[in-house]
């Protein structure tokens, strides 16, 4: 039995209760819209044999991969993805930014989640879910989709298409 606030008891059980209702409802904000924006993309790069470059003129290379992983989460199963722009930097590949997704298909929608974020030149490094996925962050849950989804529509305003050009050798 936990305390909370000197005001009432609760059991630890509901809590976690709790917790998964409130991120379940939290997940269906963003992540059907993000999923429907990606959908082109993720085709794109499962076709591809699971790894594609993206391009728009002026604009970093879009890169997105499926990292054949499968992770479970509140009894649902992921698939796992990367997106990132990569540029170099004194011959280092450098994040800019790169998120790993998963995406959840519960038999009636198919969503998206934000896993990690990494942003090279700024040195962050950012897990929403500890690595057994018994404990989360709610508030980078929340600003990671918030994140995912401005970035979605910034890639689509500044004009990718989920068609694969040449692949690019670093």
């Amino acid at each position: 039995m936990l305390k909370l606030a000197g005001i009432f008891t609760v059991n630890s059980v509901k809590i976690m209760e709790v917790n998964i209702m409130l991120a379940k409802q939290f997940m269906k904000k963003h992540g059907r819209t993000n999923y429907e924006a990606l959908k082109p993309f993720i085709e794109a790069v499962d076709n591809a044999g699971g790894h594609a470059h993206f391009k728009s003129e002026g604009y970093i290379d879009l890169v997105i991969e499926n990292l054949n992983r499968v992770e479970h989460f509140l009894g649902e199963k992921m698939q796992v993805y990367s997106i990132a722009h990569n540029s170099i930097q004194n011959g280092d590949l450098m994040a800019d930014p790169d998120m790993e997704i998963g995406v959840i298909n519960d038999g009636e929608h198919t969503r998206i989640i934000p896993l990690t974020f990494q942003n090279d030149f700024l040195g962050i490094y950012q897990q929403v879910f500890n690595y057994d996925r018994t404990a989360y962050s709610r508030q980078l849950l929340i600003d990671l989709d918030l994140f995912l989804h401005e970035w979605l529509e910034n890639i689509k305003n500044q004009g990718f298409e989920p068609i694969i050009e040449e692949e690019i050798e670093f």
